[in-house]
């Protein structure tokens, strides 16, 4: 019987985007405003941080003064950004994604960081042929008053700005073979340089992706070092940056409470957090498990949001070690009000109980808290910030050939 093959096309890389999240989580909040001049005022909540085209027409520009912005547009309403909710809003993006792919990541502040997320899709081609099959189970768990933007390629770089570029509520796919012509005309300024590198180029009089990566890449190389190579890649269509998912988002647990009235006190903050953290080391994925890292989370009634995040040096599965912990984070903390929802998030879960020492004290010892280091350093930034090297071609007549570097993880 012959077997029925479906051609899926090249997908490796699906970014899910929403431009101005913080905007856009107010607009869902406050729906009788959509169609009016309305302006985000900034954290300190005195220039304008981003504005509906409503408000552009009437001479508002981001950046400029509220008092400015009143003065030229008399029905402005202005709202003021509630982190709280803009984190509960990116969370759920992030859910969103993980329905298609294990493998996800939150962008960096460098690529729109919050309302912007990134997916490995090898793997899925099965599951999702068409890329309107996609965008459904994507889209499926966004609200659609986000207006979320998704864009599919086989670049880490192609599939952002292709996000950037689809429609409201769209995906657009861009094949291998278009990412050059397709990029041609972003500017520089959203490759992945740092900001002295890109005003070089703009003094060169190299604005767009297009000319950039017309350069020769050797030349690239010279001037700019590897992340200039890095960017000239990403500009051509070849990004070779992948997905870096946490390691430690999957072995998780999470508790929440709900605080009705709120907790006004440190004693009543410090007294859900000693129940939370009893109903975590309950939970049958915690169970005989050791904690790397420890997230606390709150909210406050207007908004506002409190974070702490702690990355252990040495796995912790003892509880009295673990409130210890908790309860040196709350008591120097300043918090920005009473709390209405406090969370705690036990991650990066571990089987390790114990450790056996060699006869080799020294040496062993030494190689051993490399080995932590590198862990710790692992969990903290989500890659290992070592390498080692390894020969490749020791014949080869070029010394940059004859070996590599190899990323060291114990």
């Amino acid at each position: 019987m012959p077997t029925l093959r479906i051609n899926a096309p090249s997908r490796s890389i699906a970014c899910l985007a929403i431009p101005s999240l913080a905007f856009q989580c107010e607009l869902v909040e406050h729906p009788g405003l959509l169609g009016t001049p309305v302006a985000l005022s900034d954290e300190a909540h005195s220039r304008v941080a981003d504005l509906t085209p409503e408000a552009r027409r009437h001479g508002v520009r981001a950046g400029m003064t509220l008092r400015d912005a009143v003065e030229l547009c008399p029905t402005l309403s202005i709202l003021e950004p509630r982190p709280a909710l803009v984190a509960r809003f990116a969370r759920d993006l992030v859910e969103a994604m993980a329905a298609v792919s294990p493998l996800i990541e939150e962008a960096p502040a460098a690529e729109g960081g919050a309302g912007v997320v990134f997916a490995d899709l090898r793997g899925t081609e099965g599951m999702y042929p068409r890329l309107g099959d996609l965008k459904r189970a994507v889209f499926a768990g966004v609200p659609p008053q986000l207006r979320a933007q998704l864009g599919v390629a086989d670049a880490r770089f192609t599939a952002l700005r292709a996000a950037y570029r689809a429609e409201p509520g769209a995906a657009l796919h861009v094949p291998l073979a278009e990412a050059p012509a397709f990029l041609a005309a972003e500017s520089v300024t959203h490759l992945p340089l740092d900001i002295d590198t890109v005003e070089r180029l703009q003094l060169l009089g190299i604005e767009t992706c297009g000319p950039f990566a017309a350069l020769p890449r050797h030349a690239v190389e010279a001037q700019f070092g590897l992340e200039g190579g890095v960017a000239w890649l990403a500009a051509s269509g070849e990004d070779p940056r992948p997905v870096r998912p946490r390691p430690w988002e999957r072995e998780r647990v999470v508790e929440h409470v709900q605080a009705e009235p709120p907790l006004v006190s440190r004693e009543t903050v410090l007294h859900a957090l000693e129940q939370m953290l009893g109903r975590a080391l309950r939970q049958p994925r915690a169970r005989h498990r050791f904690v790397r890292l420890v997230r606390l989370r709150a909210e406050t009634e207007r908004g506002a949001l409190w974070e702490r995040e702690q990355v252990l040096r040495e796995p912790l599965g003892d509880r009295t070690r673990l409130w210890t912990l908790l309860r040196s984070i709350v008591e120097y903390a300043v918090f920005p009000g009473p709390f209405s929802l406090v969370t705690l998030e036990l991650a990066g879960l571990t089987d390790e109980s114990g450790r056996q020492h060699s006869l080799f004290v020294e040496q062993t010892r030494r190689r051993e808290q490399l080995d932590e280091m590198v862990r710790h350093l692992k969990v903290r930034f989500g890659e290992s910030p070592l390498a080692r090297v390894v020969d490749v071609e020791p014949w080869h007549r070029l010394p940059e050939h004859r070996r590599a570097l190899l990323e060291y993880d114990p």
